[in-house]
């Protein structure tokens, strides 16, 4: 054991085959160094590469729809796909439809069915609440409505269309999904918002500005043609529960069919509500009766009682309740108008139109080695060869640099005399 140490310890990595017993002390030194900084490097290096996850970038070339979800199952963390083209208008992969309240597509928003109840006009011929006459302007306004709701969805879904998706690597369908959801219903509830804003715009313009009605919905006016005044004395409608159209906007009192100009009521239409305007008459009105064929029957039968008669009759059909719609039958027409007169939105999304738009030329990953222990030794042997030249170039210097400095520091020594 003794002679394995005296050995180990005589050990001369840089041995010049010199006598001098300096250079030779000077080579031991060096070697034990060498041997030291050697071995710490080694064992730090191996310890890193133990401890360093092994990755190497992949790449896949031109992957088609189903290479890129097997790539997404395997690799679903690291997987990396730029999209060709980054910026991809909505209508190259979004469908959007819309189907609208069977009232704009019937017979009460038909011109013949306003010019009927319009006639010859003598509105003043009839108590304020009697639809004949009057309604042809609640239709007109609801025939209005109708229409202006449909260019406007369809102004906003143009536009919508037209805009740009910009991604710039390509998502999986189930994100993709979502993102288009969340778009989509942003889209609908600013389209929804900004008409509903539009609608009550209206309405403020016409209560606040006190608008006096030709209908004599909220002012009774009148004037003496042989008067010399020129200024026309008016009067607020008040309702049968005492609310003044005078000082309020949202009055309402039931209307039909009346006697003359009497307060006698001959025919109640289920959901008019004669409120302080058209605007509002209409939209704080349902279509109940609408929907009733005996109701429209009957009102038939009492518009045609007027003192002059019709020239022609109305073959009105009432709207088809067997219809599935999201709105009851009894709902107030304003919450129908905020919605649009939209029923259902028909939107189809292509996640593969979008794919094929996006058409990534490659997606790169990261893998992990399998064969880990080869990679070690390969590694660490590979690293031996470059540490040991290194170190049998280095070591010697380092060694004289020390021992010089070492060697003049006791040569500077001065010692006292005795």
């Amino acid at each position: 054991m003794v002679q394995l140490i005296d050995k180990c310890l005589m050990i001369n990595l840089f041995d010049s085959e010199s006598d001098n017993i300096e250079t030779m002390r000077l080579e031991r030194i060096s070697t034990k160094l060498y041997l030291l900084i050697f071995s710490i490097c080694i064992y730090s290096i191996t310890i890193y590469i133990i401890f360093t996850n092994t990755i190497i970038d992949q790449s896949f070339e031109n992957p088609s729809s189903n290479d890129y979800n097997n790539l997404l199952i395997s690799h679903s963390k690291s997987l990396d796909c730029p999209c060709n083209k980054i910026s991809i208008a909505y209508k190259d992969f979004i469908e959007i439809n819309t189907t609208f309240h069977e009232i704009c597509s019937s017979d009460f928003v038909n011109i013949k069915w306003i010019n009927y109840l319009f006639y010859q006009g003598y509105w003043d011929e009839y108590e304020r609440r009697d639809i004949r006459v009057r309604g042809s302007a609640y239709f007109l306004f609801l025939s209005n409505l109708c229409n202006i709701s449909q260019t406007t969805i369809n102004n906003v879904i143009e536009q919508f269309l037209n805009e740009i998706f910009i991604n710039t690597k390509l998502i999986s369908e189930p994100e993709f999904n979502i993102q288009i959801e969340n778009i989509i219903l942003q889209f609908q509830n600013e389209t929804l918002t900004k008409f509903s804003r539009s609608l009550k715009l209206l309405r403020n313009i016409m209560n606040e500005n006190a608008f006096v009605s030709s209908y004599f919905l909220n002012w009774y006016w009148w004037r003496d043609i042989n008067s010399a005044f020129t200024t026309i004395p008016i009067s607020p409608i008040i309702m049968k529960n005492g609310c003044s159209c005078g000082t309020q906007s949202d009055c309402i009192d039931s209307g039909g069919i009346y006697y003359d100009t009497t307060s006698r009521q001959v025919f109640a239409m289920p959901g008019l509500h004669i409120g302080c305007s058209v605007v509002e008459t209409l939209l704080q009105s349902t279509f109940e009766c609408l929907y009733d064929q005996a109701c429209i029957n009957l009102l038939l039968n009492y518009i045609t009682t007027v003192t002059n008669p019709y020239d022609y009759r109305m073959n009105i059909l009432a709207l088809n309740s067997s219809i599935v719609s999201r709105f009851k039958t009894n709902t107030m027409i304003q919450i129908i108008a905020d919605e649009l007169f939209i029923e259902e939105w028909k939107i189809n999304s292509s996640y593969s139109l979008f794919y094929n738009q996006c058409a990534p030329a490659y997606c790169s990953y990261k893998i992990q080695k399998d064969d880990y222990a080869i990679y070690i030794i390969s590694k660490i042997l590979g690293l031996y060869g470059g540490l040991t030249v290194s170190l049998r170039f280095i070591i010697p210097f380092i060694t004289k640099i020390i021992f010089n400095i070492i060697k003049r520091c006791r040569n500077n020594i001065i010692i006292p005399n005795e």
